[in-house]
């Protein structure tokens, strides 16, 4: 048996096949809606991102030795709640400030204590997606529940 690389790396490689198949039965958004870009752009372009990257980790665990794998970090499942919170807490707080909270919550989690980083982070990150995504792409990011209250 090879490293577990390879194994792990065949199956995103299937979970990736899955969901690109389950983009095809998207439905069209009229074209007033779409902000031009179809609704199948973004997960197909994470998919194929991830798809790429599972390629990747099969090549390189081809060419490892098969390691006995270590304990799961507690770690891993404190990042699990995190990422499950910020999916609660996104329709409720909005997209770019719960980016905000991740990025001050994973790095914390993670051990990182350089806390000027983590606010370069917390602030650099939304701002970077913003722009992106927002200014360049002119998509526009769920505000949430709260500021629609506040305003």
């Amino acid at each position: 048996m090879r490293h577990s690389d390879v194994s792990v790396g065949i199956v995103l490689l299937a979970l990736c096949a899955l969901i690109y198949w389950l983009t095809t039965g998207f439905t069209e958004v009229p074209a007033m809606l779409s902000q031009n870009v179809p609704p199948t752009f973004f997960p197909r372009l994470v998919v194929t991102i991830v798809a790429a990257l599972s390629v990747v980790l099969i090549v390189v665990g081809l060419r490892k030795e098969r390691v006995p794998a270590p304990a799961v970090s507690p770690a891993v499942f404190v990042t699990a709640g995190i990422v499950i919170a910020a999916g609660l807490l996104v329709e409720w707080v909005g997209t770019l400030p719960t980016l905000s909270l991740i990025a001050v919550a994973l790095p914390l989690a993670w051990g990182e204590r350089r806390l000027p980083r983590i606010g370069l982070l917390a602030v650099g990150l939304p701002s970077a997606i913003y722009v992106i995504f927002s200014v360049a792409l002119g998509i526009r990011f769920p505000a949430g529940q709260l500021f629609n209250w506040l305003t």
